[in-house]
């Protein structure tokens, strides 16, 4: 009996926060790659704001990050702690020690590299939340389709295999479902 085929590496999987990823702006991957550039160019300038407002560890500046895009945004720790080591290479932040966990302070350095640059982070911030205003509208349906998404992929593992008719029949509803949003959408650009 042939090994089952392992899903390749690159394979579509379910996007989203209770998938342990993230929307984009379009609620798909590669339209999440946008933002994910966007914030990345000024991901520096929100960790040392973040890290201004209280002395924080690596995780909790994830967390306030999160909080401060409304869940939209959540930057990966492979992202955060590099930013953490070299804003304290050039003496923005200092770290210490407490309870097992390198904790990061802004420093006289960090306060005044903020300081100096004022245009530019008020800038970034207003340019960030322009971009972020109108997904808090989507909050609520972006939680709905992701327990539509649960929903479905409950019913197929309770069903265990699917025969080549039922997968048929789903995508079809996909699709349908697909095509009233597009008319829907269609319609309400109709009345701006």
């Amino acid at each position: 009996m042939p090994a089952p085929k392992r899903p390749k590496a690159n394979a579509k999987r379910p996007v989203g926060p209770e998938f342990g990823g993230q929307l984009g702006f379009g609620g798909s991957p590669s339209r999440g790659r946008g933002r994910e550039r966007f914030l990345r160019g000024h991901l520096r300038t929100i960790v040392l704001e973040i890290v201004k407002t209280k002395p924080r560890h690596g995780y909790d500046v994830i967390k306030a990050i999160a909080e401060e895009f409304h869940g939209f945004y959540s930057p990966s720790a492979g992202s955060v702690y590099p930013i953490l080591r070299e804003l304290e290479e050039q003496g923005f932040v200092a770290s210490s020690s407490e309870g097992g966990k390198t904790v990061y302070t802004i420093t006289k350095d960090g306060a005044r590299e903020i300081k100096t640059n004022e245009d530019k982070f008020a800038d970034m911030r207003d340019r960030l939340r322009d971009r972020f205003r109108e997904l808090g509208r989507y909050r609520e349906i972006m939680r709905e389709m992701a327990d539509m998404t649960h929903f479905v992929f409950g019913r197929l593992r309770e069903n265990g295999k699917s025969d080549t008719a039922t997968i048929k029949e789903l995508r079809v509803a996909m699709a349908n479902f697909k095509s009233e949003v597009e008319e829907i959408m269609a319609r309400a650009g109709g009345r701006r």
